[in-house]
């Protein structure tokens, strides 16, 4: 069995990529908390990850094929928690809203004597 340098790149390219996503998503799932996430850019995301999913399969890539699809699956996975999440927490039109009112701290009060 001869594997090409271009497929041992590929693979260790693919499996350092997926090993930098893995943390995110055991984060996501053990604690649910997924407010800091871009529903957009997640979305995104899948759908690019889809796409080089297809290009792996047509390229006969196996690489870009596999690592692909198993980014399709984490990425999904996080999709998902973020949609479910964001059903269940009020959406508020201004992030505003939340933060305490500070004062202006170069305004000069007035004295009442």
């Amino acid at each position: 069995m001869d594997v090409s340098l271009s497929t041992l790149i590929g693979s260790a390219a693919g499996c350092i990529g997926l090993y930098s996503f893995v943390p995110q998503v055991v984060k996501c799932c053990r604690i649910g908390d997924v407010a800091a996430i871009s529903l957009r850019m997640f979305a995104v995301r899948t759908f690019g990850l889809l796409l080089w999913t297809v290009y792996g399969y047509a390229l006969g890539s196996p690489p870009v094929l596999i690592f692909s699809a198993l980014g399709v699956v984490l990425s999904s996975v996080i999709l998902v928690l973020k949609v479910r999440g964001s059903r269940m927490q009020p959406v508020s039109g201004d992030c505003r809203h939340n933060q305490p009112d500070q004062k202006d701290s170069g305004a000069a009060e007035p004295v009442v004597g």
